[in-house]
């Protein structure tokens, strides 16, 4: 069918965001722990919260307070995966159980030397405060990468006047995309082809969105091209919690 695209233009913020390594960690194994190759959204909205100084919440009895809730709300982010080739290291602790009154070992995971491209869409007084924080290295709590120990570095700060894209059927992208489907949209559809080397990595997230002004959760599919992978979209509806902007030559999956 004809392409529909709108005219109007949107600023994004995009920078880059790596460290020695990486810890986000998979909440569904308990035992040993295991770590995502990306940030779930939660992750990301946490980092940029942290680096302008929105606190997940000033109360034991909530989980997120109203201005990270706002702020959640508001922001929208893509994530590119940077690391040709990236690795996972691992490693055993012995932890002390005490039902049993002995010693176990226990596997441990980190991603190494990771490095991700995060593209954000926010309002303006979040986009300022994020602009100012990166520019001046001056952040309320420091970033990190899934875990304390996992310190992060930023670099490589822009400004980007993006179209919006309503359908990025055709479109290329290196980007990580969202699947509606599956717990969320029975009715979805998407197809892709990878046009130009790599691979995909799968990696299934809990995403939160806000349905109906209350703050949702389904485990959702990421697919993840590495090592120098495009996605050519060809199939790709109904869009419900995505956005699309084309930057470039390719488009960013926003959500």
């Amino acid at each position: 069918g004809v392409k529909c695209r709108t005219s109007f233009r949107l600023k994004l913020i995009s920078f880059k965001i790596s460290g020695e390594f990486a810890a986000f960690r998979d909440p569904s194994v308990t035992t040993n722990q295991l770590v995502y190759y990306i940030p779930s959204k939660s992750a990301v909205i946490g980092i940029l919260g942290a680096m302008i100084g929105i606190k997940r919440s000033n109360n034991l009895g909530e989980m997120y307070g109203k201005e990270y809730q706002e702020f959640f709300k508001n922001t929208r982010i893509g994530i590119e995966l940077e690391s040709k080739e990236p690795k996972k290291v691992t490693f055993f602790t012995n932890h002390r159980s005490f039902k049993e009154a002995k010693t176990k070992p226990f596997k441990t995971e980190l991603l190494q030397e990771p490095t991700y491209t995060i593209y954000v869409k926010t309002d303006e007084d979040s986009r300022k405060r994020l602009l100012a924080a990166i520019e001046n290295h001056m952040f309320v709590y420091s970033p990190y990468l899934g875990h304390a120990y996992c310190q992060a570095m930023i670099s490589d700060l822009r400004q980007i006047d993006a179209d919006v894209q309503t359908n990025p059927v055709g479109e290329k992208t290196r980007c990580v995309i969202l699947d509606e489907s599956e717990t969320y949209n029975l009715d979805f559809k998407f197809k892709y082809e990878i046009v130009k080397e790599g691979s995909i990595i799968i990696e299934r997230h809990t995403h939160h969105f806000f349905n109906k002004e209350e703050l949702d959760g389904r485990v959702l599919k990421h697919l993840i091209p590495i090592n120098d992978a495009e996605i050519e979209i060809r199939t790709y509806f109904p869009i419900t919690l995505v956005e699309f902007y084309k930057i470039g030559e390719y488009v960013v999956c926003t959500y």
